[in-house]
């Protein structure tokens, strides 16, 4: 009797244990939802090498974002990153946008990954993906008419085997053209006769897509010199009340803001103002927002921009002052060395080396330390159009106004 007792006793508490704890099965996989969502790019249409791009991912509200948004980006160019991601939450669903720049043309593919978790705990993977082609970056480019440069032509070229394209007339075109996300900026001499051996000139643009120059008359029409960088304008101009200012512009306003009096010429390079002061005749920098202004000359040197153009490179700036010696100086005033006067012009200043280009269209470089100079390319009659030292590459056009790339 004591035996049936004891096995039914047994029996009952297997029961109790077994009701009370679920049974485990090892390796059974989680539940997880998947749902999908669209993905927009902006610009539509065309889009160039060293555009802004941005994506603005849609996805369906189904519970709470539990983890950042993760980016994926296959393309050309390997090492691109998304930036400026943001996720905005809206009533019935959650706004992804991010932002990249390709340097690369090809077919660029984003996969977005967003996870989140319902009322109940289950976890939800929304997965988006979408694709866009980068085209080669249009190149900008004047050509002299019959060797006139006082008339000429805007052509743009993709270094493809289409045709070099004709833009617009642009007489009296003087200095770079300079190009952003909306367009070109250039100036046109406003008057031949010079201000004390500065032109007066008219600021122009032409929008992507379209031919026809449209002049910035906010700007005025005696501007003497230009920089366009990060969505801004920055220009100098002679005001009348016979005065030399910089001023800055965004790039889609018609408003402009005083930065500094005196200054007849200004540039912009890695966020820092170098620009000359039409009073003392000094050679300054300062940021961009106006402040940490520094000579970098002494108070007995003296540079007069008409008679000697200055040029900012990546690791010097060179100038001539009123003694006629040729000086090269860090972008801290800093004075590396007083050159003999070049039979061409300083195309770049990096890494000790300058990098200069002759009469003769040949390009040189020679050591900041060193008279020693070393012949890089030799160009002949074709017209040198662009040279890039950090790519080590020169464009160059032919006769018929077509662009060529060639690397050293």
């Amino acid at each position: 009797m004591q035996t049936i007792r004891r096995i039914l006793t047994i029996f009952f508490s297997l029961i109790f244990l077994y009701g009370a704890v679920p049974p485990t099965i090892h390796g059974a996989p989680e539940s997880k939802a998947v749902v999908g969502g669209s993905l927009a790019f902006s610009p539509r249409g065309q889009v160039e090498v060293g555009q802004k791009v941005t994506i603005t991912a849609t996805i369906a509200k189904r519970g709470e974002i539990k983890e950042e948004a993760r980016f994926s980006i296959e393309g050309p160019d390997e090492e691109l990153e998304m930036d400026e991601v943001i996720i905005k939450e809206k009533s019935k669903k959650y706004e992804v946008t991010g932002t990249f720049i390709p340097e690369e043309p090809g077919k660029y593919t984003i996969k977005l990954s967003l996870f989140m978790e319902d009322e109940d705990g289950q976890e939800i993977e929304a997965l988006v993906d979408g694709s866009i082609r980068i085209n080669s970056k249009w190149i900008y480019y004047y050509v002299p008419e019959n060797g006139n440069h006082s008339r000429g032509t805007i052509y743009k070229d993709r270094l493809g085997k289409q045709e070099a394209l004709k833009i617009s007339k642009a007489n009296h075109l003087t200095g770079e053209i300079h190009q952003d996300e909306d367009g070109i900026y250039y100036l046109r001499v406003t008057d031949p006769r010079e201000l004390g051996g500065i032109f007066k000139s008219t600021l122009y643009t032409i929008k992507h897509g379209r031919n026809t120059p449209e002049a910035l008359e906010f700007a005025g029409k005696k501007i003497t010199s230009l920089s366009v960088v990060d969505g801004y304008i920055h220009f100098t101009a002679y005001t009348s009340d016979n005065k030399f200012v910089l001023y800055k512009s965004k790039r889609k306003s018609d408003k402009k803001e005083i930065v500094r009096e005196n200054v007849d010429f200004a540039t912009v390079s890695d966020d820092w103002y170098y620009f000359h002061d039409s009073v003392d005749q000094g050679l300054y920098k300062m940021r961009l927002d106006g402040t940490d202004e520094t000579k970098l000359t002494d108070d007995d040197t003296k540079i007069y921009i008409n008679q000697s153009p200055i040029g900012v490179y990546t690791d010097a700036i060179s100038f001539r002052d009123s003694n006629f010696k040729h000086v090269l100086m860090t972008k801290d005033g800093k004075i590396l060395k007083e050159m003999k006067a070049l039979n061409g012009y300083i195309v770049e200043v990096v890494d000790g080396s300058i990098y200069y280009s002759t009469h003769d269209n040949a390009l040189y470089r020679a050591e900041i330390d060193s008279d020693e100079k070393e012949k890089i390319v030799d160009f002949e009659k074709d017209a040198i159009v662009e040279i890039n030292v950090a790519k080590q590459y020169v464009l160059y056009m032919k006769k018929n106004k077509e662009l060529y790339k060639v690397k050293w």
